[in-house]
């Protein structure tokens, strides 16, 4: 199904979440996500992370901070087309995340954390993007992420609108 836009709602989302040492034999967390202009899905994962998270909120906070490329390759195509994106919303169902990334203080719960995944503070700092928080029941990356039931797979589908 081809995806078809009228120009008015063209508004960037993107909604966020994770497994937690969903694989058995690497002990690897599962990242997901899903991006959407207005409410047509147009850029999705779900993959191993490459590091083995050693806390629930290190694993959230990594792949935030992974989808942050991809909302600003997004964002900059929007832009070349003349629908520039002012500060995207990421979504995200883990407050404990999204408190790290607005927190640059340095304590010896996060010390481990590699400095790399430290960038969306920056981001946020600099009004790149939004991290909002969402319910997990609402959050359509549960699909991509953890093992659902049928209903739930469709909910989710439909909230990013690809069942076509």
């Amino acid at each position: 199904m081809p995806l078809c836009y009228d120009g008015t709602n063209v508004r960037l989302h993107g909604y966020v979440d994770y497994d937690f040492v969903g694989d058995v034999d690497s002990r690897k967390s599962t990242t997901g996500y899903v991006f959407t202009l207005g409410s047509k899905a147009v850029s999705w994962v779900s993959r191993l992370q490459k590091i083995v998270a050693l806390f629930t909120t290190e694993a959230e906070y990594v792949v935030a901070t992974k989808s942050c490329k991809e909302l600003i390759c997004l964002k900059d195509f929007m832009k070349e087309l003349g629908k520039e994106q002012v500060t995207p919303s990421l979504h995200s169902d883990s407050q404990s995340a999204i408190d790290l990334a607005n927190n640059p203080v340095y304590n010896d719960r996060n010390k481990h954390i590699d400095l790399w995944y430290h960038v969306i503070r920056i981001l946020l700092n600099d009004g790149v993007l939004s991290l909002v928080k969402i319910h997990t029941s609402q959050n359509p990356t549960n699909m991509l992420t953890k093992v659902v039931m049928a209903e739930k797979l469709k909910t989710c589908s439909a909230s990013v609108d690809l069942l076509g």
